[in-house]
């Protein structure tokens, strides 16, 4: 199922270039509604409300490097709300990788490597190739103002983040290069921008 719902996504993804990537608060917990330019929502990237809960509580008692030490797990769904992939944090408060995984399967595709710098407001970030373990993504900017660009191994842009309207907080812009996989791109910019928060 998850795998049809994977390939649904990508269908929807199809030619997308100018993505607009809209965070929402709600009671079931935290989401990223994934549109493009004329408003139709293509997908979204959750936080389930238990694991929202659970982060706010920890991190409110016991500060906020205790709430980056929990595990967690995000989730990829279509725009029906059905979910194509997980996203699932291992790792401490400082050092922390995301498995990217078809859960039908069980298969991990690609690792999200976090590192946060003990200065404040510092944070980089790679793609691995799960098998490999070869970087395949990394972060070239600021991640806390999101204002970086994502590029490959070779160093080539691949995609920019650009918050463009300062009043609006919660919506910014994610502005894929002609050729390039959007989806990867998605899932790794939305991942950095819940954790920049946490």
């Amino acid at each position: 199922m998850s795998e049809e719902v994977f390939n649904n996504i990508k269908d929807a993804l199809k030619g997308k270039t100018e993505l607009v990537m809209k965070k929402k608060l709600l009671a079931i917990g935290k989401y990223y509604a994934v549109s493009d330019t004329e408003g139709n929502t293509l997908c979204f990237v959750n936080l389930s409300w238990g694991s929202n809960l659970m982060g706010n509580a920890v991190s409110d008692r016991m500060g906020k490097w205790m709430g980056r030490s929990l595990r967690y797990t995000y989730t990829l769904t279509d725009a029906q709300e059905k979910i194509a992939l997980e996203i699932k944090k291992t790792g401490g408060a400082w050092d922390a990788n995301f498995n990217v995984v078809e859960p039908d399967k069980d298969q991990t595709i690609g690792i999200i490597q976090l590192k946060r710098a003990f200065v404040i407001g510092n944070m980089k970030a790679q793609w691995l190739n799960y098998e490999s373990k070869k970087v395949e993504m990394s972060v070239n900017g600021n991640i806390m103002r999101r204002t970086y660009n994502i590029i490959n191994s070779s160093g080539k842009e691949i995609a920019r983040v650009r918050h463009k309207i300062a009043a609006i907080r919660d919506t910014w812009n994610l502005d894929i290069n002609s050729g390039e996989d959007n989806l990867y791109s998605i899932i790794f910019s939305t991942v950095l921008d819940f954790e920049k928060e946490m």
